[in-house]
């Protein structure tokens, strides 16, 4: 009852709502959950950015920081930067090459154990993000988004819960996954979002280690606000290319605020 409520309500109220002007950074994971068809999966990105477009600019994750930061410049337009975490096939495949289309660049945030991993670590994975037809990418495609100017950030070495891990263990998840990245990548790897995103999945001592590592951390959550954490944080909002146009118009209709 509460989700049939929730979702007569998303689209009541999100059928007469439009994106407010700011800068919206959006996390993202994949195209339509579960499915290999990458024919469905185009049309469906496509028709997700086509209907963003017609509301607003895309800018990249590079550029959302810079105007964030800058808290004196006035956003007087609807700002969205995209980023995607995990590291799906189809990130490669259709994502990129549908950004790159409408004059855009991602942010994709990695788990490098993940990428090119065996079937039984796959399914472990996938297991714990609640998924099971999902493929990484390979090296060579994590690269070669590098390589197209698409921005390569840390996610954490094997999609762990950092509430769930003592300091030796976060440590390891952090600095093993920032150095793998680096190497294969040959570039410093500043940015950073924890996984599942919630404040209660990244305690003190993550956030403190995290700092050791990265300069910029995004969260997924808190959306309404700019920044967290004494401002050291970057708030994104998760949205699916595949939910109803309502709930993302809702969505990007808060106002946000420093």
């Amino acid at each position: 009852m509460r989700t049939y409520l929730r979702d007569f309500f998303l689209k009541l109220i999100g059928f007469w709502r439009k994106p407010k002007a700011g800068i919206h950074i959006i996390n993202s994971h994949y195209i339509t959950p579960n499915s290999l068809d990458l024919t469905i999966d185009y049309q469906v990105f496509e028709d997700f950015l086509k209907n963003l477009q017609k509301k607003s600019k895309f800018i990249s994750l590079q550029e959302a920081v810079e105007q964030i930061t800058d808290k004196s410049i006035p956003i007087k337009e609807v700002l969205i930067a995209f980023t995607f975490d995990d590291g799906f096939e189809e990130c490669h495949s259709v994502i990129a090459p549908l950004l790159e289309k409408y004059n855009c660049r991602g942010a994709f945030f990695i788990n490098a154990n993940y990428i090119e991993c065996d079937d039984d670590y796959q399914r472990e994975f996938n297991k714990r993000i609640v998924l099971n037809t999902k493929k990484p990418m390979s090296w060579k495609q994590v690269i070669d988004l590098h390589n197209r100017g698409h921005l390569i950030g840390s996610h954490n070495l094997d999609h762990k819960n950092f509430a769930e891990l003592n300091e030796a263990q976060l440590e390891f998840q952090l600095k093993e996954n920032k150095e793998i990245l680096e190497k294969k990548l040959n570039y410093n790897c500043e940015y950073f979002a924890w996984t599942y995103g919630q404040f209660q999945h990244f305690p003190k001592e993550a956030f403190d280690a995290t700092l050791k590592y990265h300069k910029y951390i995004f969260s997924g959550t808190n959306y309404k606000n700019y920044l967290s954490m004494n401002d050291m944080v970057y708030n994104r909002r998760h949205i699916e290319a595949f939910w109803p146009k309502e709930y993302i118009n809702y969505f990007l209709s808060v106002k946000k605020t420093f």
